[in-house]
């Protein structure tokens, strides 16, 4: 059996800019979603999840299940549809230890992870870009959640001890050094459970493209902050609060990458911060139960900063904090959350990673 692995990812900040057509900071993380591939004894597609179980299906005849399989199959849709794959029969155990539901794209990650198992094992010569934009339209057309492009690029373009500033727009992007220091990146996941096909996030892409309408401009970078404030009164509430959310987001990028530069991980947590607040009141994608915990970080000692991060609608928090700290800081946290809605917590420091690739031995 070979063995692929594709890691899931951290957006620093840039949340629900990608598909608005604006600017993201994600990290790929080490921690990932692993695919050992092998030739089966007949025609069909056997697949083995140690988090799922099992299934089977005939690559030949491939429809949506309304389940996590169709984050499998939509692989082998979209390679059937666009690039005349045939497939033989094939074996697939998958394996990951990306938290799911904690807003570290661990859908993206299984996505990258098929679709580089595939691309390594059947020699399809795929290219790095028609990886993260297969996977895409995978999730776009065969899901049916109406994800951006961020968190299957990360995956497939992570380099470890780097940031990527990507522009959805033009897709150039840029490596930036991620010199931590004594800061570290923690994840609290609330355990509060979110699934994207439910419609919110899809709500909010719709909401924000018809801001857009209301602004009468084609695209956020047509509008500034000026000029939101100078339309206020011509567009609906929500259409303000929406484009008000993107406009300031693209501009916090911006800022973040130039903090990154200076290593200055204090600012970095400011920005943060007001992401978290953006992200709360005008876009409306957090819930109690993860404003507890960015209001909780904001008081202890040690953490410079903090917001959620993913989808929304529940998921988890990224914290900026001392290394020596990090202990004592996920306790609080914890304990604090656990005593408020009786409900566990979980912490996870993340590093960066390379991007998807293939492994000599199986990793996980």
């Amino acid at each position: 059996m070979k063995y692929y692995v594709a890691p899931g990812r951290l957006n620093i900040i840039g949340e629900h800019t990608d598909y608005n057509g604006g600017f993201v900071l994600p990290v790929a993380i080490d921690k990932y979603v692993q695919v050992g591939i092998e030739k089966s004894h007949d025609d069909l597609v056997h697949v083995k999840s140690e988090s799922f179980g099992e299934f089977t299906f005939d690559s030949k005849n491939i429809s949506a299940t309304d389940s996590w399989k169709d984050y499998v199959m939509g692989i082998f849709d979209v390679l059937k549809k666009d690039k005349g794959v045939n497939f033989p029969g094939l074996k697939l155990e998958i394996k990951s230890n990306v938290p799911e539901g904690a807003g570290l794209s661990s859908s993206a990650a299984l996505e990258v992870a098929v679709i580089t198992a595939l691309n390594g094992f059947l020699n399809l010569n795929l290219t790095d870009e028609e990886r993260y934009n297969l996977s895409q339209k995978a999730e776009n057309e065969f899901v049916g959640v109406q994800c951006g492009i961020m968190d299957q690029f990360a995956s497939v373009m992570g380099r470890k001890g780097h940031a990527l500033f990507l522009d959805t727009v033009s897709m150039k992007y840029e490596y930036v050094p991620l010199n931590t220091g004594e800061y570290t990146f923690v994840v609290i996941d609330s355990g509060v459970k979110h699934s994207l096909s439910d419609g919110g996030y899809n709500k909010r892409r719709e909401e924000a493209q018809k801001a857009l309408e209301e602004f009468g401009v084609n695209s956020y970078r047509e509008l500034s902050l000026s000029q939101l404030f100078m339309k206020r009164s011509q567009v609906s509430e929500i259409s303000y609060k929406r484009a008000m959310h993107v406009v300031t987001e693209n501009e916090r990028v911006k800022e973040a990458v130039d903090i990154l530069k200076h290593s200055n991980f204090e600012n970095l947590g400011r920005v943060l911060n007001q992401s978290h607040e953006s992200l709360a009141i005008e876009y409306e994608v957090s819930c109690d139960e993860v404003n507890f915990i960015v209001d909780t970080l904001k008081e202890i000692d040690g953490v410079t900063g903090c917001r959620m991060i993913g989808g929304g609608f529940g998921g988890s928090v990224l914290a900026i904090c001392e290394k020596a700290k990090v202990g004592e800081i996920s306790a609080e946290v914890k304990e604090k959350y656990n005593k408020e809605y009786g409900k566990e917590a979980r912490a996870y420091v993340v590093d960066s990673s390379d991007g998807a690739m293939k492994m000599d031995n199986a990793l996980i």
